[in-house]
């Protein structure tokens, strides 16, 4: 499938933009393939790609002041992602993006995007509908380490991500929730548990 067949498969559901519209959005996007274990972007770096995962899986990560790799966020398919730090603010990316499969990805320049919004108004709702779900997801994701417990957290992310746990590493699952791993078994334990008492109390 070309890069225009992407595009307009990815951008279908805004039914605002024009065929016009499609087309300069492909002329500024990019299909990248990224092997496991390849970096998207690595802290210092100035990548101004706002990216869609086609297949595959990215993850934001940190490195904190004790060498321990923190994981973020997962960006498995049809998800969004990119540098924001960037792509925002014209500065050097403040945390890592990973390939955690191989991952194919489509690439679109920030800046050139930015310069079409400013000609053209359909794109720039598309921008502004960007940014909004942006501002949503970090609000979502605080809201998420703060207010919810480590179980409570566990239970969102399986919900939420049903096919992701068997895709990712215990640790940065782990990390991912704010909890140990040792935290992370005992709380599959419990679930564990607790659905298998459950299945009991409906024999006759």
């Amino acid at each position: 499938m070309s890069v225009i067949d992407k595009i307009r498969e990815n951008f279908s559901q805004f039914t605002f933009l024009y065929p016009g519209d499609i087309i300069d959005l492909a002329s500024i996007t990019k299909i990248k393939q990224l092997q496991k274990g390849e970096h998207l972007v690595r802290v210092g770096d100035y990548n101004y790609s706002a990216v869609k995962v086609l297949k595959g899986l990215l993850c934001h990560y940190i490195i904190d002041a004790d060498g321990v790799q923190k994981a973020l966020i997962f960006v498995p398919e049809k998800m969004n992602t990119g540098s924001l730090e960037t792509a925002l603010n014209m500065k050097p990316a403040d945390e890592n993006i990973i390939a955690l499969e191989n991952t194919l990805i489509l690439c679109t320049e920030m800046r050139d995007l930015n310069k079409l919004a400013s000609e053209n108004i359909r794109i720039l709702k598309l921008l502004n509908q960007g940014y909004k779900q942006i501002i949503s997801s970090t609000a979502e994701r605080i809201k998420f380490l703060i207010i919810h417990t480590p179980e409570e957290r566990y239970i969102h992310f399986v919900n939420s991500f049903p096919d992701l746990e068997q895709r990712v590493k215990q640790k940065d699952l782990a990390s991912y929730l704010g909890i140990t791993v040792t935290s992370l078994s005992r709380i599959r334990s419990r679930i564990s548990k607790s659905l298998k008492l459950k299945e009991d109390l409906k024999l006759p």
